[in-house]
């Protein structure tokens, strides 16, 4: 190739690459120059669900029923409690009737073993009216001081109102749903209330009227030695010479006249005691009846034993 082809060959590759040579100086350029990234908030499509509501006017249904729903709720709330507290009112009720049988069951315990000692004590008191004779010589001493002890003693009986005085001063005696026991229950206290308590204050006043008889008539100091030996149990006849050695060491200093007078009125006075006792046994015989009367009511009504 001649030297002119060749020159004329290197122009035409000259203009050929120049294009090139000034798209990288373009890209050089752009890539030197900070790139400024324009942050625009996008806003996300939301779909909006609109709820159809009638908002015409409410008939009288559906405020009759809004109504009846609400007083159902209020009523049935009320039902489950009035239901409640009748259930703790019955179960209050059912202790209060277990408590009064044990009441009643010690009662009858008491009263059994009160007449059995009024028994003991009414047979010695027999036994020293017995023995006084008027004149008063003719008294058999030994045999009075023998049983003077136990003549002279004094049992009371006293019911157990724990149970009834819990039902009076709590008002709740309104508990008791059988009236029948309601009505036995109130009985049974006013006679131990009233009927009771009179006849044994009677009976009170006429023995501290024979007591004070006795203390003229015998000798205390030998009715206490027999009584440390034997306490109420009367000695037995083999003891007839200790008491008659007692009675010749400690005579009574009274007149013959004065102690006929007194030994007569302390022999009425004792047998005045000893007929009282029937208005007691009439009280005694009350009281274990409606004791009994109530045992079997209160167990059949409450299914109790």
């Amino acid at each position: 190739m001649s030297e002119k082809n060749k020159k004329e060959q290197q122009a035409d590759d000259n203009l050929q690459n120049k294009p090139e040579s000034v798209s990288l100086n373009e890209n050089i350029a752009d890539a030197e120059q900070p790139q400024t990234i324009n942050y625009k908030p996008q806003t996300e499509e939301m779909e909006v669900h609109h709820h159809s509501h009638a908002h015409g006017k409410k008939n009288w249904k559906e405020y009759f029923w809004e109504f009846f729903m609400l007083f159902l709720a209020v009523f049935c709330g009320f039902l489950a409690e009035i239901q409640v507290e009748h259930y703790v009112e019955h179960q209050r009720e059912k202790q209060f009737m277990i408590t009064m049988l044990e009441d009643i069951k010690s009662d009858t315990a008491l009263l059994a073993d009160c007449v059995n000692y009024w028994n003991r004590i009414n047979n010695d008191i027999d036994s020293v009216a017995g023995a006084i004779q008027i004149p008063a010589s003719r008294t058999n001493l030994v045999k009075a001081y023998r049983h003077l002890s136990n003549a002279l003693n004094y049992y009371g009986f006293g019911y157990n109102d724990r149970t009834i005085a819990q039902l009076k001063n709590s008002g709740s005696f309104r508990l008791i749903r059988e009236k029948e026991v309601a009505n036995k229950i109130i009985l049974y206290d006013q006679l131990n209330q009233s009927a009771i308590v009179k006849i044994e204050t009677q009976h009170n006043l006429l023995y501290m009227q024979t007591l004070a008889l006795r203390n003229k008539v015998f000798v205390q100091e030998i009715i206490n030695t027999i009584y440390s030996r034997y306490a109420l149990i009367p000695p037995p006849v083999s003891e007839n010479g200790w008491v008659g050695s007692m009675i010749k060491q400690q005579p009574t200093p009274l007149s013959q006249d004065e102690y006929n007078k007194l030994m007569f009125e302390f022999k009425n006075s004792l047998l005045a005691l000893r007929k009282d006792f029937t208005n007691m046994k009439w009280g005694y015989d009350h009281l274990r009846d409606q004791m009994n009367g109530l045992l079997k009511l209160i167990t059949e009504k409450y299914h109790l034993e």
